[in-house]
């Protein structure tokens, strides 16, 4: 019998790890999960495998039975799953000849990248480290017909015409020809998978397991593939859907609950279980029919949009015992929500809360903080919102820390279209054709879009002992700590008032634009964005992007706030008007600057996109002798 391994680099066990055990086993292979070291599953989060040493991680997976495994299957949802990649394939390959099968989320968007920057350093010597095989979105589509194909000799021996021809007949796979002459993508398919594929479960504490009724998410075809996060979705686009539509479930659910009375909860893992009404409808009917049959009342709790909620559809939730709904609002700004596309305005929210509340059903809120081209305004709002659903040290809130656009995502390509990626090389290399190797550079963080929420961002990782720019962190986690969150949110929303008084920041970037550029005649707004942005044009974004999002980039994000810090600088005397909408800096202004500056540690900053780092002696000399020409 075949021995299939599985790991996920991620911090817990997940529905994904849950459905490839399961497939493996349907097949009527052997899951390698973990059982020979006492663990139910093997999972790997970026901190853990940074800190442990190949020699540790090869004698672990050698303890775990992955030498002799037949196959091993990754899941790597995340970004940051790259850098530690080769560390992960290295010590794999060191003890097994095994085909590799990477899936999830990041192979799925950046399989080219993955495939083709296959190569990395150890201990001087160049070391393959790419999969032998990607899986583009769901592994059921895939792994029954892939994995009967594939043992431990499939790499090391020659593939003939048959092998070859069974290979391309598999949808949504990646893999090289031999001696690498051509990398292959076969075609998608966008057929919905068969419901028992769909459904799956996995232990999830110890009275409580939580299921799906759908593997892939129905707000992609709802948004046609536009959900920014997730971002799987987007390169397949509305034909990436499927949905239980008949009770087959209910049977394998009863005679797990039956096995195991001691569970009381289920937990409905849908993207968004209301979106169809009459769909969820339907499911709320077989899950009373489970009750019945089992003589007990399962306690149910689901994620659902906000979207499409009524009082009719909660009142069937509420007798079905539905106790609690997960909503996931992101952005609690209007603005912020459409330019997310979350297709749910902030009234609809709220409307959503009452109506859940009117049905006895317990909302919980899930929102995030830092979201792309979030403004003071976005971040403060949802803290104060986020703080009015913590009560008594209970909190029916989960926040996001967002920090880096996921690859294949529309907010990756608004970004990269406007050339503002930060970007680090990862541990993968490219063999150029001329010889040598060069660095496959990874987005992770945007630049300052508005600088006064990027130091507050900042603050916050501090606050929470977050080191790593690297990061995907619901706070603060399962077991949420009310009180701590509560002291958290004040600090942020704290914060964020501060910044609203003052934008600290960007009123230091205006007064030394005012300094170095104006001539004696004053800049205008225009003049002050262009200069600010390096006379960005919104031009840079694609069209078919634009029409959807509107404007977007650091001018943009820039300008939203000109009124708000041109106002503050007036007020205080700093700058004057010396024309219509001309602006110059008076004399106290100067000594603001001057004083800013003086007490500035670091002898260089930036001041937005305008050029080289800023000299702290050079602006300080300047700044007097324009004092000394008044």
């Amino acid at each position: 019998m075949k021995k299939i391994g599985i790991i996920t680099l991620t911090r817990q066990n997940s529905l994904a790890y849950s459905a490839l055990k399961r497939i493996v086993e349907n097949l009527g292979y052997t899951p390698v999960c973990g059982e020979a070291i006492g663990s139910d599953c093997l999972f790997f989060s970026l901190e853990e495998l940074t800190l442990v040493g190949y020699d540790f991680l090869g004698d672990l997976f050698k303890k775990t039975g992955l030498a002799e495994v037949d196959t091993i299957l990754i899941s790597a949802p995340y970004s940051i799953s790259l850098l530690v990649l080769p560390k992960v394939m290295w010590c794999l390959r060191s003890i097994s000849s095994a085909p590799i099968i990477l899936g999830g989320n990041e192979p799925s968007n950046n399989y080219k990248n993955i495939m083709s920057y296959g190569s990395s350093t150890f201990a001087n010597k160049i070391i393959d480290v790419a999969p032998d095989f990607i899986v583009r979105g769901s592994a059921e589509k895939v792994l029954f017909s892939l994995l009967p194909l594939l043992d431990k000799t499939t790499m090391i021996k020659n593939w003939d015409k048959d092998f070859l021809k069974e290979l391309f007949e598999i949808p949504n796979i990646v893999f090289w020809l031999s001696k690498r002459k051509a990398l292959i993508s076969t075609k998608f398919s966008s057929e919905d998978l068969s419901e028992r594929d769909i459904f799956a479960y996995v232990k999830y504490g110890e009275k409580t397991i939580a299921i799906t009724l759908q593997r892939a998410c129905i707000w992609a075809k709802k948004s046609r593939g536009g959900c920014l996060f997730c971002a799987i979705a987007s390169q397949f686009g509305k034909d990436f859907h499927c949905a239980v539509q008949s009770d087959f479930f209910i049977e394998d659910l009863y005679e797990f609950l039956i096995k195991h009375p001691e569970i009381k909860y289920i937990d409905i893992w849908d993207d968004t279980f209301n979106i169809n009404e009459e769909w969820a409808t339907k499911i709320c009917g077989y899950l009373e029919i489970l009750n019945k049959k089992l003589g007990r009342k399962i306690i149910y709790s689901c994620f659902l949009r906000p979207k499409g909620l009524n009082e009719r559809l909660v009142r069937k939730m509420r007798e079905t015992n539905f106790k609690v709904a997960f909503v996931g609002a992101d952005a609690l700004t209007e603005d912020l929500s459409k330019r997310l596309r979350r297709g749910s305005t902030i009234s609809e929210v709220n409307k959503s809360i009452e109506t859940l509340s009117k049905g006895r059903i317990l909302p919980r809120l899930s929102v995030q903080l830092f979201s792309p081209e979030s403004t003071v305004d976005d971040c403060g709002i949802t803290c104060t919102l986020a703080l009015s659903c913590i009560r008594n040290g209970e909190s029916t809130v989960h926040v996001h820390l967002y920090t880096f656009p996921l690859f294949g995502s529309d907010i990756y390509q608004l970004l990269e279209a406007r050339n503002n990626l930060k970007k680090i090389p990862t541990p993968l290399l490219k063999i150029k054709n001329n010889g040598g190797f060069e660095p496959y550079l990874m987005a992770y963080d945007y630049i300052n879009y508005d600088p006064d929420v990027e130091k507050i961002k900042q603050k916050t990782f501090k606050l929470l002992d977050i080191s790593s720019s690297f990061f995907v962190k619901t706070y603060p986690g399962d077991n949420i700590d009310g009180n701590r969150l509560k002291k958290i949110l004040k600090k942020v929303r704290n914060w964020c008032i501060e910044a609203k008084k003052t934008h600290k920041i960007k009123s230091i970037w205006y007064m030394t634009i005012l300094l170095l550029e104006d001539k004696g005649t004053g800049l205008s707004k225009k003049e002050l964005l262009n200069l600010l942005s390096k006379n960005e044009s919104d031009l840079q974004i694609p069209d078919n992007l634009r029409k959807v999002y509107g404007n977007f980039g650091y001018r943009y994000i820039l300008s939203r706030s000109f009124n708000e810090v041109v106002d503050i600088l007036s007020k205080n005397r700093w700058i004057q008007e010396v024309g219509p909408e001309e602006y110059s800096l008076t004399i106290e202004g100067l000594k603001r600057l001057k004083s800013i500056i003086k007490e500035r540690e670091k002898y260089h900053f930036n001041v937005a996109a305008y050029g080289n780092k800023m000299n702290k002696i050079e602006l300080l000399t300047t700044i007097d002798n324009k004092l000394k020409d008044e």
